[in-house]
């Protein structure tokens, strides 16, 4: 078969069924069109399959097991024998398993058509999916969604192996504990591997590019990230050259990942770009009957802003005038202590020329706090000079994860200082920091001493 042989029409076409892609799908069905999705491997894409999810499983994992030794001196009794990483992965597997049956019944429900295979552009409206080794389909489009998602970026000193240097997705499928394992990289992905690893027993060094772990993160949350993971005794090595340690049993590769374009054929659908990301307006158009989301746009590369891109997606599909608006996208880090931030970090709010009061409250003087106990780390808020909005919030410790999505809401409503300060929360509980912090940048702190005034 060739392209000018038979073909299907469909009206809107969606490539990849990552979080992204799916969620546009459902909304665009929802709202009225006829929905083919396309997807190379499993629904719900690397983030539920490969990443997010499985990433997640782990961390917890290894956290459960540092919290019972944490309480020893309070009379909980120790663990007994090593991590059994086979049970571990079955479970996991169950869980994946669990959320991916309930995307496709999401998917059929709403009457979306789900097409398992790989697919190129062929023409300005025309695709073709490869279904099988010698089978493909010709889909002709109203409209397409370009939802590919991303993939590792390999270092030349450390060219992926698939078995002892790897990416960090095949790091979370390892059914052995290594004796020592190298992490190479600053961010997030690379973090929570080697936090992991070591609480559940490996000997973990860090190679940092730079001079300091999250650069993209505010300063002082980049500052407690390193002495978690010392915590956690993970070894990190600053302004280290990506190098292979021939003493360690395994190695993950973490630095960063790049739109996975390169299969589409872009230039087929007259569909012009240079290197890197899809650069798209505030509906996610790339043209009239074209759109892209997820990790093919500039920008996070996070599971929950291709989420928030689908639906926006899925509106303007539908007929509604919808736009993305980027103010507050929320990272989560899980790691030793738990990391959030959303907004401006105060580096990046001072530099955009406003005066700026910033209210820090330490978990050391939280009753929470001292339970749990879990005082290392603190809530950080960013506001205007004179009791202005939130501008930002930068969160480390327990629940920190979950708090930030009152941070987040908060910047999207433009709360004040005065607002967060005079919202009470329960009490004992680690979300009364972000009142307490709030508290601080007024100046009128209750379990805290007021900060000194700045010097003249």
């Amino acid at each position: 078969m060739v392209a000018g042989d038979q073909s299907d029409p469909v009206d809107v076409l969606i490539i990849g069924a990552g979080p992204g892609g799916y969620v546009a799908a459902l909304r665009a069905a929802q709202l009225g069109r006829s929905v083919t999705l396309v997807e190379a491997a499993r629904v719900g894409g690397v983030c539920l399959n490969e990443g997010c999810i499985p990433s997640k499983q782990l961390g917890r994992f290894a956290a459960a097991k540092a919290a019972v030794e944490r309480l020893a001196v309070a009379g909980m009794p120790g663990l007994a024998g090593a991590p059994d990483l086979l049970a571990f992965h079955r479970q996991s597997r169950e869980a994946v398993t669990t959320l991916v049956k309930g995307v496709e019944l999401l998917l059929k429900g709403a009457g979306v058509v789900v097409v398992k295979g790989e697919a190129r552009f062929v023409g300005r409206t025309r695709v073709c999916v490869q279904v099988g080794e010698e089978s493909v389909r010709y889909f002709d489009f109203k409209d397409v969604v370009i939802a590919t998602g991303s993939e590792p970026i390999s270092v030349a000193e450390l060219p992926f192996s698939g078995d002892r240097v790897v990416t960090p997705s095949q790091a979370l499928q390892w059914d052995r504990l290594p004796a020592s394992l190298l992490v190479v990289g600053d961010d997030y992905v690379g973090l929570e591997i080697a936090v992991a690893y070591s609480r559940l027993g490996s000997q973990v060094m860090m190679a940092v590019p730079g001079d300091r772990l999250l650069p993209d993160f505010d300063a002082d949350l980049s500052a407690v990230a390193m002495r978690g993971a010392r915590i956690a005794r993970v070894a990190v090595r600053l302004n280290a050259a990506p190098k292979d340690d021939p003493t360690c049993e395994r190695v993950v590769v973490s630095a960063g990942r790049r739109p996975k374009l390169g299969v589409l054929d872009l230039a087929a659908a007259g569909i012009g770009r240079s290197a890197g990301p899809l650069v798209v307006d505030a509906q996610l158009r790339l043209d009239r009957h074209v759109f892209a989301i997820g990790d093919v746009t500039p920008g996070l590369l996070l599971a929950h802003r291709a989420m928030m891109q689908g639906r926006v997606v899925g509106e303007v599909l539908g007929g509604r005038n919808a736009a993305l608006d980027a103010t507050a996208f929320p990272r989560a880090v899980f790691v030793e202590p738990e990391i959030a931030s959303v907004g401006l970090t105060e580096e990046a709010a001072a530099a955009s020329g406003r005066e700026i009061s910033v209210g820090r409250f330490p978990l050391m003087a939280l009753g929470r706090a001292v339970i749990e106990p879990g005082t290392h780390g603190f809530a950080k808020l960013v506001f205007e000079a004179g009791g202005g909005p939130l501008l930002g919030a930068h969160l480390a410790g327990p629940r920190s994860t979950e708090l930030i999505a009152e941070m987040a809401l908060a910047i999207e409503m433009g709360a004040t200082a005065e607002d967060l300060a005079l919202t009470v929360h329960a009490h004992p509980t680690f979300a009364e920091a972000l009142m307490e912090a709030a508290e601080v940048s007024l100046g009128r702190p209750i379990h805290v001493r007021p900060p000194r005034p700045p010097a003249t």
